[in-house]
């Protein structure tokens, strides 16, 4: 092991800690904030169900177009320079999305999915390489930050558009202050990190990527598609989980809140869940506790039952936290070196968003043909079995480089 990992342990290096944490708060918060106010979105820019499903479903086809490519951009940038401009790019796409008309709105969501897509793919990688001795604590930690952002995305979106006549477009917009805060911490990392990834024995961005044929491992292919139904279901969650619960008689303020409840039952499986999974060989039994909560949680999406309501916002929330950082997880103890684990991350989330793309659009257009979302609940239902077909392969004692 070279000398520079020896000395990257947590407590020794609460700075780089806290500018991961502001980075991944970036990551799912502007996404997040779209679907409590689709109504409102729907209303100002002229658009139906189908149309506002496509918003959601942008980002992720470029997740999946732009995933292969962030290797080769960090081979030339370092893993530190390249989470550095894409988070300038982040900041751009979220001006831009609230600018004009539905036709810039789209432009700034491009944008936006492009820089998403390089902190998705980098950083697990960037942990792998800056803590190798506790990935299951650092991933933890970033993981748990994206859903506890992503839940005040959800939250606050209603609160924040009632509060000014910007309406909508503040809370979009809002998350800005978040992706200043994660520049201004992390161009030291950038400057510093860069030279360190450079003489470091791994140096997971600076070796060839293509020493792993990925796309040839049947492992690979088992974890990007256990990653594209676990993003499937978050993102048709996010896009359509408030208009279901105002479906079932709620406000749009409290069907908010209640995503935002969603959103926050995950934060402490996002945490628990990597250090769990790191430290098994083989992770099966996590995959069928987390089926279970899956199909638990939607089932009780069906009653108008308050109580019942809140419980399965809770259960599903638990059970997307630790599917979600299950597949974080993989991205690195799936790979044995640094190249592997930057290469499946890519392959990964490429196949697997562009999975996730069809969720969103696909329940729009169900409520827009059947007037209902019971069909949107059951198709949850599937794609929570079809996470347990592949992640159950997935999860066992193997890796990459050996396929």
């Amino acid at each position: 092991m070279s000398e520079p990992y020896k000395v990257h342990r947590i407590k020794e290096n609460w700075g780089v800690i806290l500018a991961i944490i502001f980075i991944a708060s970036t990551l799912r918060a502007p996404l997040t904030s779209v679907g409590p106010v689709v109504g409102e979105i729907k209303h100002v820019l002229d658009i139906n169900n189908s149309v506002a499903g496509v918003l959601t479903t942008i980002p992720l086809l470029i997740f999946a177009i732009v995933s292969p490519l962030v290797s080769k951009v960090t081979a030339r940038l370092t893993m530190s320079r390249t989470i550095l401009f894409s988070t300038i790019l982040l900041i751009i796409a979220l001006i831009l999305r609230v600018a004009g008309d539905i036709n810039i709105f789209i432009i700034g969501t491009i944008l936006l999915g492009i820089a998403i897509a390089f902190g998705n793919v980098v950083l697990p990688s960037y942990v792998k390489w800056y803590f190798p001795l506790q990935i299951g604590v650092a991933t933890g930690i970033y993981s748990g930050t994206m859903n506890f952002t992503a839940g005040l995305g959800g939250g606050l979106s209603v609160p924040l558009s009632d509060m000014s006549p910007l309406g909508f477009r503040l809370s979009l917009s809002f998350w800005i202050i978040l992706a200043i805060i994660a520049i201004i911490l992390w161009i030291p990392k950038a400057k510093n990190g860069a030279k360190l990834e450079r003489t470091t024995v791994d140096h997971t961005t600076t070796s060839k990527p293509h020493k792993v044929n990925i796309a040839r491992s049947k492992l690979a292919w088992m974890v990007a598609l256990t990653m594209g139904f676990q993003s499937m279901v978050f993102y048709t969650v996010v896009a359509w989980v408030p208009s279901i619960l105002i479906d079932r008689g709620l406000d749009p303020s409290t069907a908010g809140y209640l995503f935002m409840l969603n959103q926050f039952s995950q934060v402490p499986m996002t945490f628990t869940f990597p250090i769990i999974a790191s430290k098994l060989k083989d992770q099966r039994i996590l995959v069928v506790i987390i089926t279970l909560l899956f199909l638990i949680g939607f089932s009780l999406f069906f009653t108008q039952s308050l109580v019942l309501l809140v419980i399965g916002i809770i259960i599903a929330g638990l059970a997307m936290g630790a599917c979600f950082s299950l597949c974080m997880t993989f991205f690195s103890i799936r790979a044995r070196t640094g190249d592997g684990s930057i290469a499946l991350s890519g392959f990964g989330q490429s196949v697997g968003y562009l999975i996730a793309a069809i969720g969103p659009f696909f329940i729009g257009y169900l409520h827009d043909v059947t007037g209902g979302w019971n069909s949107g609940i059951i198709a949850l239902l599937i794609m929570a079995l079809c996470f347990f077909i592949f992640g159950y392969p997935a999860s066992k004692n193997r890796v990459v480089e050996d396929n």
